[in-house]
């Protein structure tokens, strides 16, 4: 079903994903549309050119100048060049403040995309490390189940086991075996889930290079919810573009203000030439220059509507903010609390699974002393897989709720996700 297999690591998917990530891409798109804007505002300062080429014709009658009707046939060529200059002053200037601010929420937005897409693709790589893990617990699984049938087996061919013990084996067995299909399954989803985050080919099936899951500690846990808080609403670039664009708002509501009510300023000047035939004759071209200037008001009915609109705009802005902030602080929260968590869970499955592999080794000892029977071992043998799994997925767990807090403290990036340069996000210094 898959082509090819890809053995990735932490780096390299944080890498992959910085340059190919869709959602990273449209950011940085859209900080290419917002300079453009911002750009075209900015023109708005400066008076259109606008040459043109007039050629008339005439050949019958023309009216003169006191309205009487003449016999006419005369050629006329107007070259010109003109400078337009249409301008309400605190509309363009309002325009431009507002257009610089979207431009600067569009980089932090950029920035904030990033981030979530770092994020996005770490936690995918770890869920594909789960998964992996769960596939070779499931594997191992699927060897201890084979080896207690054929030791069962063994027994009942030698006149020491029960038929029941043959089945409960088989059964034992057909139950770790449909658990390493289903292990299997999950994996590929999770390679999948990846493929697309990193924008690959989603027949590629990506396999994470280590064997071994490290815990990644990337928060201080001794920081109150307070601090983490404060380092959030600094740190956090779509905080910060909810806070720019409210900015923006207000300099469009200002915009619209002036647009209505302020004066709107006009100038133009031409340059060009005329030139006229008449019966075969030319007059030759004539220097001509025109030029014009004024002031004055436009206000209609439309014009509450447009400040109405800003109002409300303003308005969004604002709400947008706030719910933002809301949702930072209950991400911060919802990480802490997922570490916190994890973190009391690692060493607690650790136990269990030291516990459960020394019960399985005494079970398994006194199977063969005819002290215990088959049942005891296929449970130690659960006790043991259900203690490997936990622990994965303690410590999965723990290093995806690490990188949660961080992203939600706007501090994650791909130097802080390079095992060798880890660094731990703590209290400023």
């Amino acid at each position: 079903m898959y082509r090819e297999l890809l053995s990735v690591d932490l780096p390299t998917v944080i890498k992959v994903a910085a340059a190919q990530n869709l959602d990273i891409q449209q950011a940085r798109y859209n900080v290419d549309a917002q300079r453009g804007r911002y750009e075209t505002s900015v023109g708005a300062l400066f008076p259109v050119i606008a040459p043109a080429l007039t050629f008339n014709a005439v050949d019958g009658v023309n009216q003169t100048a006191n309205g009487t009707l003449t016999a006419a046939n005369f050629n006329t060529i107007i070259p010109a060049v003109s400078l337009q200059w249409i301008l309400n002053p605190g509309r363009v200037a309002y325009d431009i403040v507002a257009s610089k601010k979207r431009l600067q929420a569009s980089s932090e937005l950029e920035e904030a995309a990033q981030l979530d897409g770092l994020r996005t693709a770490a936690v995918q790589y770890y869920d594909l490390i789960l998964a992996q893990a769960k596939i070779a617990v499931a594997r191992q699984a699927v060897q201890e189940a084979e080896e207690n049938l054929r030791l069962t087996s063994l027994r009942i061919r030698a006149g020491t086991g029960l038929a029941a013990d043959e089945m409960r084996s088989r059964a034992f067995l057909a139950g770790r075996q449909q658990d390493l299909i289903l292990a299997l399954n999950t994996f590929y989803e999770a390679s999948v889930a990846l493929t697309v985050t990193l924008h690959l080919d989603s027949t590629v099936t990506l396999v994470p290079g280590p064997r071994e899951i490290d815990q990644l500690t990337l928060v201080t846990p001794d920081l109150g919810i307070d601090e983490l808080m404060a380092m959030a609403v600094t740190h956090r670039p779509d905080l910060k573009a909810a806070r720019t664009l409210l900015a923006a708002a207000k300099s469009d509501k200002s915009a619209a203000v002036w647009g209505a009510l302020g004066p709107q300023l006009q100038a133009a000047y031409s340059y060009g030439g005329i030139e006229a035939r008449v019966g075969g004759d030319s007059s030759g071209l004539q220097e001509q220059q025109r030029a014009s200037a004024g002031a004055g008001f436009a206000f209609g009915v439309s014009s509450f509507g447009q400040m109405k609109i800003a109002r409300a705009n303003l308005g969004l802005a604002a709400t947008d903010a706030e719910r933002q902030l809301d949702q930072v602080r209950a991400q911060v929260v919802s990480a802490q609390q997922a570490s916190l968590t994890a973190s009391q869970l690692v060493p607690i499955a650790r136990e269990q699974i030291e516990s459960a592999e020394e019960a399985l080794r005494l079970a398994q000892a006194n199977l063969k002393s005819g002290t215990m029977i088959l049942l005891d071992v296929l449970q130690a043998q659960n006790e043991v897989d259900d203690g490997r799994l936990r622990y994965a997925d303690a410590v999965v767990r723990y290093n995806q709720a690490q990188l949660n807090l961080l992203g939600a403290l706007g501090l994650l990036d791909a130097s802080r996700l390079t095992p060798a340069t880890t660094q731990t996000a703590g209290r400023r210094r």
